[in-house]
């Protein structure tokens, strides 16, 4: 007597691919929470010790793209006061450097105007306090996705 699947291996392969796609899903909704966090950190950041709107586009280029396999999937820029060209300068900024990421998921938090480094080499915070709580926050996000993987996969 010999034992016969009642599947095919498609179909293991379909059920894998649909787990993967599961576990991509939830990686984007974590790093576009990350994004939105590090943007509104940035963006909050007292003009004491980071800088002042005039025109608002250094706050306008302050955002987030998030990508997949160099593609750009989603996105989080904001136009604040007449600030059109930093939104513009802050995404140019965000493809340039996701581009380059051609494999797996990837967020890029900007702030594209040119001047932001200058303010950032005066000691200004333009976004290195959001730089630090990306590092702080993203280990506990991959832990908890580690987790619910586990889960899933034992269930």
């Amino acid at each position: 007597m010999s034992i016969h699947p009642k599947f095919q291996p498609s179909d293991v392969r379909t059920r894998f691919d649909r787990f993967i796609e599961a576990i991509e899903k939830r990686q984007v909704l974590r790093l576009q929470y990350l994004g939105e966090m590090c943007v509104k950190h940035a963006r909050e950041v007292p003009a004491s010790i980071g800088f002042t709107d005039q025109t608002g586009n250094l706050r306008s280029s302050i955002g987030y793209m998030i990508f997949k396999n160099g593609v750009a999937i989603h996105e989080g820029f904001e136009q604040v006061g007449e600030g059109s060209e930093g939104v513009m300068a802050g995404q140019a900024l965000a493809k340039r450097v996701g581009s380059k990421h051609t494999e797996g998921i990837a967020l890029v938090v900007t702030a594209g105007m040119k001047y932001a480094i200058h303010l950032e080499s005066k000691g200004r915070d333009v976004l290195t306090s959001a730089e630090s709580l990306a590092k702080q926050e993203l280990p506990k996000m991959v832990e908890e996705l580690k987790k619910n993987i586990r889960k899933a996969l034992t269930e």
